[in-house]
């Protein structure tokens, strides 16, 4: 008889006449004893699909608004990219690379079983967030599933992986409470002392810009070509200085936690406020959770998960090269320009930025987001007979969000004007499981699981546009003529799916999955989608010839391969659809589009093989190798003309990603007054293009620089081939179709000259304890990407801006021949295009590395607290964003997924002081 328990180590033994008394040992190879997966649990040991998790000790001295941020660098395969540093801000999660170029990249995230919106919420913020309404602190793990078998359950929402977040619950026993509070400050994180020119500089390149146009700087009948030594003795400002602040950051929670042998409970309520360093951004959050699980009697149990919020959202308009963008101004803005009028106001006397001051945008406009959330779900689980579990889920999602958005004539924008919309999104669910596991023969044992979901998700949005409204009282009411619309939309899903799991003497496991689903967002000849997974893997550690290796605590290898689907498109691309349109002078409805009857789910079709191995009781790790390959990709095709039409999107594309990825995690020291443990992950994910119906190269929806080109990675900087400076003239070369060198742009050819895909990404992290005080270090790293810093085109301009301030790094230009690895020399009012955006220029390695966290805690001793009621008291410091190696051209390095932005939000460094105190 195999006698076994999760987290010991199974016994096979001979039954015997009489009372038997059989003793299990701790099993220490099994590194998690419980491993959250879909629909369920599984124990480490067990699985067969490509899972990763982090728990909430990994978490909880991190700072950040929402939890996703919070997982750079810590899972092998999962690549975490900011393209800005607000307060607030979206994360792009990328698990295994990116499968589509017209469907949706981000993962499928489910809380506490049950999917939830996620990505951008609201109309007038830079960036937003639905993610940040969840209270890093609640959540009790996060779990990555990457494969086909571990995600082909979640059918076509499961196509760029899935994360699976579980919140705390209460256990048995007396009521703990815990109180945490954490302040920090905040800055521009600028380890490469990127800058815009001081007085000094700017007037040295601008007399040498004027005399290489053949200009006089000293005569002072040149009129604005006069630049006389005595124009540094005016007041300068350095306006990025004059733009940021230090930003604050404070937190304050309780939480409460307990249970009896019938009912347990989790409660929590949390405020997070968070000024950013640019005047003007604020992010504010207040947020409470109650989590419920309750014994109705030996057949039945319940429970409720309810997360509610407000937050609040402020900013300034950035992202762009808006003239009040703080960012980009700040670098623009002349340094002898003054800041401020004479009575102390804020000057819009600023030709240079169009009379702009992004100061009074912050201070007299309004820029902002209130959300108000509510995500509940409640479960009445049956179990009927020994091994037989009937679950029914139901949840409610929503979300409020009020935006405005006023510009106030005493920002130079004119007339009083104001924005407002009113956005609700809302998300049901039901899920209904039914699961039955046994075991039979002794060393047989399966779990069956069927189940059914349906969802209805749907938004609408109320705007309204109101010019000249009263200054005093900026609604739209006070506008003569305002201007509203309305928008609505609406999605279904209903999905049967089922798995089957089976093991043999714990040496042995099958899984295979099946997923029915139907979506209202295709045509009605592939309404309904068939995704499915088979995954294996063998335990070679509790095979009898592996009984005299001792030094060897876990060996499992592992092989998946399964289909699953995405379908994250936009509503109603089936649908033929109307515009509005004037014919003779008569309004009426014009057909825009045809009806897409065969528009279908884009297919991933992935196989993984991989190895989880723990050794000497002190080391473990993992080692995956993986393909997957995206067929029916959703791409738009010409159309016949005679149709009437010129195109239509159609499933003709496909894609594949290869890629490996290791993870090894050491326990070095463990005594009793000092641990050490350390870790490393490191991923490599190559794409190509397999195939884009006949074509050979497509544009990027986006970035006009980037390409989608037959054979080559995913994206492809497309780019004019420069050459650097003519050592003899200064001038700017390029290489022309023939590979001859040129000094005109326009003869420059375009060549493939590099992709934002990072070929590696990785993280390290090390935690060191001795007696109570423990030290943690994290970094994280991506290699061999580029990204392209289309701002420096108007920062390094040769001249060409000679109203605008210029960065710094554009003092190194040619100045004498022989002069090389410089810029071109200026020339005021270049006509030449050598600072054009579109070439390889400014194209720059974006590799770097960057100390993610440094935390030093101190938790007191237990027999110092005990006299005062009090368990644990911990107080921490911690950095984040500490210091960043790299070597672009600009504050941060990071610029997104696909490598590129304008006036971004760079990152920020900030450091926070924490105290946590149970009792």
């Amino acid at each position: 008889m195999l006698i076994s328990f999760v987290g010991m180590v199974s016994q096979q033994v001979k039954i015997q006449a009489g009372q038997m008394t059989i003793t299990l040992t701790g099993d220490n190879r099994i590194l998690d004893e419980v491993v959250v997966v879909g629909y369920g649990t599984t124990r480490r040991e067990a699985k067969t699909g490509s899972i990763t998790s982090v728990s909430s000790e990994e978490l909880s001295e991190l700072t950040a608004s929402s939890f996703d941020k919070m997982l750079a660098g810590k899972m092998a395969g999962v690549q975490i990219t900011s393209n800005s540093g607000q307060p607030g801000a979206n994360s792009e999660i990328r698990i295994r690379g990116i499968s589509s170029i017209n469907a949706g990249n981000e993962p499928l995230y489910v809380i506490d079983g049950v999917a939830v919106m996620s990505g951008e919420q609201g109309t007038f913020t830079n960036t937003s967030n639905a993610l940040a309404m969840i209270n890093p602190n609640d959540i009790e793990s996060i779990t990555v599933l990457k494969d086909a078998a571990a995600a082909s359950v979640y059918g076509s929402r499961a196509a760029n992986g899935v994360i699976l977040v579980t919140t705390k619950s209460g256990k048995e026993g007396k009521s703990r409470f815990t109180a945490r509070a954490k302040y920090g400050v905040s800055s521009l994180a600028n380890d490469n002392d990127y800058r815009a020119m001081n007085g000094q500089e700017l007037w040295t390149f601008r007399r040498d810009a004027l005399i290489n146009a053949g200009y006089n700087p000293d005569d002072s009948e040149m009129g604005s070509y006069y630049y006389p030594q005595s124009m540094l003795q005016q007041p300068m400002t350095d306006w990025i200085d004059h733009f940021t602040r230090t930003g604050q950051m404070q937190e304050y929670e309780i939480s409460a936690t307990g249970g009896s042998n019938k009912t347990s409970y989790f409660s929590s309520a949390s405020y997070h406020k968070n000024e950013g360093v640019f005047y003007g951004i604020k992010f504010e959050r207040i947020q409470a959770r109650v989590n419920v699980d309750h014994e109705l009697n030996k057949y039945l149990k319940t429970g409720v998960r309810v997360n509610v919020g407000y937050s609040n959202s402020e900013d300034v308009a950035m992202q762009s090269l808006y003239y009040s963008n703080p960012i980009f101004a700040g670098m623009t803005i002349q340094p002898w320009t003054k800041p401020y009028n004479e009575d102390g106001s804020h000057t819009l006397n600023i030709p240079e930025n169009s009379n702009t001051n992004p100061r009074a945008t912050a201070e007299y406009d309004k820029q902002y987001a209130k959300k108000y959330s509510f995500n509940g779900n409640m479960y009445l689980q049956w179990t009927p007979i020994k091994g037989l579990v009937v679950k029914t889920t139901n949840s409610a999602e929503m979300s409020f969000v009020q935006g405005m958005r006023y510009w106030s004539p005493e920002t130079n924008y004119g007339a009083a004007t104001t924005q407002t919309d009113n956005n609700q999104y809302r998300l049901l669910t039901t899920s209904n499981t039914a699961t039955y596991e046994n075991t039979f023969l002794g060393n047989h044992s399966y779990r069956v699981l069927v189940g059914q979901e349906a969802l209805h998700r749907s938004w609408y949005q109320d705007y309204i546009y109101a010019a000249n409204v009263d200054g005093g009282i900026p609604h739209p009411q006070t506008s003569a003529s305002p201007k509203a619309e309305h928008w609505e939309e609406a999605s279904t899903m209903m999905s049967f799916f089922g798995i089957l799991d089976y093991n043999y003497a714990s040496r042995y496991y099958l899984q295979a999955s099946v997923r029915w689903d139907g979506s209202s967002r295709f045509g009605k000849e592939n309404i309904w989608g068939t995704f499915y997974s088979v995954g294996a893997s063998w335990n070679i550690h509790n095979e009898h010839f592996m009984e005299d290796v001792d030094y060897i605590d876990l060996l499992k290898l592992r092989a998946s391969y399964g289909v699953n689907g995405n379908n994250n498109i936009d509503n109603y691309q089936q649908y033929a659809k109307y515009t509005t349109a004037l014919y003779n002078g008569v309004a009426g409805y014009l057909l825009n589009s045809p009806n897409n009857d065969y528009l279908s789910w884009e297919k991933n079709k992935s196989w993984n093989i991989g190895i989880d191995y723990n050794f000497l009781k002190h080391f473990s790790g993992s080692i995956d190798f993986y393909s997957r390959k995206t067929t029916d990709m959703l791409l738009d095709r010409p159309l016949s003309r005679t149709s009437g039409f010129t195109s239509q999107m159609q499933n003709v594309g496909s894609l594949r990603n290869t890629g490996v990825e290791f993870q090894f995690d050491a326990n070095i020291i463990e005594t009793k007054d000092i641990q050490w443990n350390a870790g490393i992950n490191i991923s490599h994910n190559k794409s190509k293009i397999l195939d884009l119906a006949g074509d050979e190269m497509i544009s990027d929806a986006d970035y006009g620089a980037l390409k989608y080109i037959k054979g080559e990675k995913l994206f492809t900087f497309y780019l004019r081939d420069y050459q650097g400076v003519d050592p003899e003239t200064g001038n700017a070369l390029w290489m022309d179709k023939n590979g001859e060198v040129t000094t005109r742009i326009s003869q420059a050819r375009y060549i493939n000259a590099g992709s934002p895909e990072p070929t590696v990404t990785g993280g390290f992290h090390t935690d060191v304890t001795w007696k109570g005080i423990t030290l943690n270090i994290q970094l994280e790293g991506k290699f061999g990407n580029k990204v392209l810093i289309a701002e420096n085109s108007y920062l390094h301009s040769d001249g060409q801006q000679m109203s605008m301030n210029q960065a710094a790094s554009a003092m190194n230009y040619w100045k004498q021949p022989g002069d090389t690895n410089c810029n071109p020399k200026p020339v005021a009012w270049n006509s030449t295009s050598s600072n054009s955006s579109a070439s390889t220029r400014f194209l720059e390695n974006g590799s770097y590395v960057r100390i993610k966290d440094v935390t030093l805690a101190y938790t007191l001793p237990k027999q110092w607290l005990s006299t005062i009621g009090v368990n644990n008291l911990k107080v921490y410091a911690s950095g984040m964003n500490v210091y960043t190696f790299h070597d672009v051209d600009y504050f941060d390095p990071e610029r997104g997924v696909k490598g590129m932005g304008y006036g971004i939000y760079p990152m920020t460094k900030s450091f926070v002081f924490g105290l946590d105190v149970t009792f």
